[in-house]
């Protein structure tokens, strides 16, 4: 696993959880909660995403960790190289697709995407 830290680190006293999840076609939004403060984390016209509980992405850890940061490039090794090998992935031959991680405490979350993501405080 190749990943790049686009988020900083969090403190050994600070959790992240992922708080909200808003997909209407066009954009992603995640929401996270980061003692107390909200982040939106948008991406436009994703080409997918998954959420899954931290325990099922264990090929992430201690890479990805939230002592790393806590959202990643993926330059290799995650879900889009798994979805690449698989037959019926027609999105496999455009090279420009990236993948991004967002870590929680319970949950996380990849995403597909042509463009980086805008990180911004939440105004939900």
């Amino acid at each position: 696993m190749e990943c790049i830290a686009i988020e900083p680190p969090l403190s050994h006293d600070e959790n992240i959880e992922i708080v909200y999840i808003d997909f209407d076609i066009e954009t992603l939004v995640v929401t996270v909660l980061i003692d107390g403060d909200k982040i939106d984390i948008s991406f436009d016209s994703p080409a997918g995403y998954r959420v899954l509980d931290e325990g099922d992405l264990s090929e992430f850890w201690p890479s990805c960790s939230s002592f790393n940061g806590w959202l990643y490039e993926i330059c290799n090794g995650g879900w889009l190289d798994q979805e690449r090998n698989r037959e019926g992935f027609v999105s496999a031959a455009r090279t420009d697709s990236k993948e991004y991680f967002i870590v929680g405490c319970n949950y996380c979350i990849n995403v597909l995407a042509w463009e980086a993501p805008n990180v911004c405080q939440s105004i939900r």
